[in-house]
């Protein structure tokens, strides 16, 4: 189980969050959802520890700690003069030990492994790093925000089909303008609005999103 309780995020002197209490009970993919601004990647950062407030993040009764969670931000840092191998083997070695091996069958993106990463569009960038992330299979809660921004639709597709998989078998939390698309696939959705979460049905949250979008 997933607990996240956060009394109060607040930065400088402007609230992010407040009284946000979610329990994840079971894996699935939960989406979040809200126009831009309104605190949906703070709500990651704070569940991943990336930034202070108040409030605590169990996992199964237990502090929640970084390796047990794969982080897949909307434009992730790459180190541009390393080979796309080259970044994968890193991510693959700082994240779990030296491990010189790539495995190919947890490539889900073509790409081409030998190019200087300066070198690759911001679409391909972003396939090197989610490749990077499922070179890694013991993670136990995946989040990813606005994913399906920078690829092209039948990478969308590829990895929307991959993080159904995903939820099978760990938690995912997923923010994504592209709602009607995961909308589907959702085990439970919440708009984030005014610092406040709100849990919502599906058919709500489509009410919700078109006039607060």
């Amino acid at each position: 189980m997933l607990k996240i309780k956060i009394n109060s995020k607040q930065y400088l002197s402007k609230t992010i969050l407040k009284d946000v209490n979610i329990h994840i009970l079971e894996n699935g993919i939960y989406g979040f959802f809200g126009k831009n601004g309104q605190g949906k990647t703070t709500l990651f950062h704070c569940i991943l520890g990336f930034t202070k407030y108040q409030g605590e993040v169990l996992f199964n009764n237990n502090k929640l700690e970084s390796p047990e969670i794969a982080w897949i931000p909307t434009e992730p840092d790459l180190y541009e003069y390393l080979t796309c191998h080259e970044f994968i083997m890193f991510y693959k070695n700082i994240s779990r030990g030296k491990n010189n091996t790539l495995d190919p069958d947890k490539l889900l993106f073509d790409i081409e492994l030998n190019k200087i990463i300066k070198e690759c569009s911001t679409g391909t960038k972003k396939k090197v790093y989610l490749n990077s992330i499922l070179q890694i299979s013991d993670y136990k809660i995946y989040i990813f925000d606005e994913p399906f921004n920078g690829l092209d639709i039948e990478s969308n597709y590829s990895l929307l089909k991959y993080i159904q998989e995903l939820g099978k078998t760990n938690i995912v939390l997923i923010s994504s303008h592209i709602i009607e698309i995961i909308l589907p696939y959702l085990k439970e959705c919440y708009f984030i609005n005014q610092t406040t979460v709100i849990k919502h049905t599906k058919e709500n949250l489509l009410k919700n999103f078109e006039l607060n979008v």
